[in-house]
C-alpha cells in the first residue's frame, strides 16, 4: 500500500524555516547594493546590464550577474528589455537625495549591528550589549564612537522621516501649538510634522553634538523658521517647558523601566495642565507573542543597550499612569511605517 499518496492537504514543510535562515543573506544583498550606490546610479537612466555593471564596478561577469539577479528577485530591480532598472520601491526609498531615502539606516545596521548579531548568543548569556562596553563607556550614545557620531544620526533620520509622515497622517498634530521632540535626532519628526501642520512649531531636544547637526539641517528646510534645536541631557537636566505636547519616538525602549519612568516623570513635570505626551514604538503585543518587528527590535536592545527592551502598550500604559498621566489612548497608523507600529497618547490632568 502506498502510504505517501497526496491527499490534497498541504503537509507541514520546513520552507518557513529556510526563509528565516536566509534572512541574513537577504539583508546583506541590500546592504552591498547600497555600498555600490547601485540604485542612485540607476535612477533616471536607462538601466544596466551585468556586463555594463561589472565593467563600471570592476566586477567579473559572474558576480555582477548574481548581484543584479538577487536584487531583482527581492523586488529592488525590474528587468526590461534585457536591462535592469530601479523598481518603484527602490526609486522612492533607495536613491540618495530623495525625501524618504532609507539607505542610511540599512548601512548603519550593516556596519554596526551585523557582526554584533553574529554574537547574539554571547549577549543572551551575559545580558550585556556587544556593540560597546558598559564598563568603560557611560552610554551607547558616545560622540567618540565613529558609528554613533557619524552614522547613527543619519540612520535615525533615514528611518524616522517616513515614520513621521505616517504619524502626521494618523494623529491631529495640528491640535498642538508647540511640540517638544525629546531625543529628536536630526529633527526628522519635527520637520515632517510641521510640513503637514502649518500652524505647528517644534523643538528638537537632544545631546548637544546631535542638536547642532539638527539645527544646521533644519535651517535648510522649508520649515526652518518654525523648528529649532536645543542641546541637553534628559537625565541630567530638566526638560524645557512651554510646550503643549512632548513626543517620544523610539526613545524609551533604550532604557530600563526605572530610567524610562524618570523620563516620563520629567515629561509630566514639563507639561502644563492638558498637555499631552505621545509615545511611538514598535510595541509588543499585550500577550507577548509578537509581532516580529517588535520582538526582534527587543532583541536588538539586548545587543545595543545596557538595559533597554521593547514593551507592550499595556506596559507603557501602566508606566504612564504611574507618572501621573491619564486618558491613555491607543493610536494606530494609517500607513505602515518602518520604525513603529503605533503610538500611545496620554494627557496631564
Amino acid at each position: 500500500m502506498n502510504t505517501h499518496s497526496y491527499t490534497g492537504v498541504q503537509p507541514l514543510t520546513p520552507a518557513p524555516l529556510m526563509a528565516i535562515a536566509d534572512g541574513f543573506r537577504v539583508a546583506k544583498v541590500l546592504a552591498v547594493a547600497l555600498d555600490f550606490d547601485l540604485f542612485t546610479k540607476l535612477s533616471g537612466g536607462e538601466g544596466t546590464t551585468p556586463e555594463e555593471f561589472g565593467s563600471a564596478e570592476g566586477l567579473a561577469p559572474r558576480p555582477a550577474t548574481l548581484l543584479l539577479t538577487a536584487c531583482a528577485s527581492l523586488g529592488l530591480l525590474d528587468k526590461r528589455d534585457g536591462r535592469y532598472v530601479n523598481s518603484e520601491l527602490s526609486e522612492e526609498f533607495l536613491v540618495r537625495g530623495k525625501r524618504y531615502f532609507f539607505g542610511d539606516l540599512v548601512t548603519f545596521t550593516d556596519r554596526r549591528e551585523y557582526d554584533a548579531w553574529g554574537k547574539l548568543d554571547v549577549a543572551l548569556r551575559t545580558d550585556r550589549p556587544n556593540t560597546w562596553d558598559p564598563d568603560t563607556e557611560q552610554t551607547l550614545f558616545d560622540p567618540q564612537d565613529e558609528h554613533m557620531a557619524e552614522l547613527f544620526p543619519k540612520a535615525a533620520h533615514s528611518g524616522a522621516v517616513f515614520t513621521a509622515r505616517a504619524m502626521a497622517l494618523s494623529h491631529d498634530f495640528g491640535a498642538y501649538r508647540r511640540l517638544l521632540d525629546v531625543g529628536g535626532g536630526l529633527g526628522s519628526f519635527c520637520g515632517e510634522l510641521c510640513a503637514h501642520h502649518p500652524n505647528l512649531r517644534a523643538t528638537v531636544y537632544d545631546l548637544p553634538f546631535v542638536s547642532g547637526m539638527a539645527e544646521k539641517r533644519l535651517a535648510e528646510t522649508e520649515v526652518g523658521d518654525r523648528v529649532d534645536a536645543l542641546g541637553g541631557d534628559f537625565f541630567a537636566d530638566g526638560l524645557p517647558t512651554g510646550y503643549d505636547a512632548i513626543l517620544l519616538t523610539n526613545i524609551l525602549h533604550d532604557w530600563s523601566d526605572e530610567e524610562s519612568a524618570r523620563i516620563l516623570a520629567k515629561c509630566h513635570d514639563a507639561l502644563g495642565s492638558g498637555g499631552e505626551v505621545i509615545i511611538g514604538e514598535a510595541f509588543l503585543d499585550d500577550d507577548g507573542t509578537g509581532p516580529v518587528a517588535g520582538a526582534v527590535a527587543g532583541l536588538n536592545m539586548l545587543v545595543e543597550t545596557a538595559a533597554g527592551t521593547n514593551r507592550s502598550r499595556a506596559a507603557y500604559t501602566e508606566m504612564l499612569n504611574r507618572a501621573g498621566f491619564t486618558d491613555v489612548r491607543r493610536l494606530g497608523l494609517v500607513v505602515d511605517a518602518p520604525l513603529i507600529n503605533g503610538a500611545l497618547v496620554a494627557r496631564k490632568a
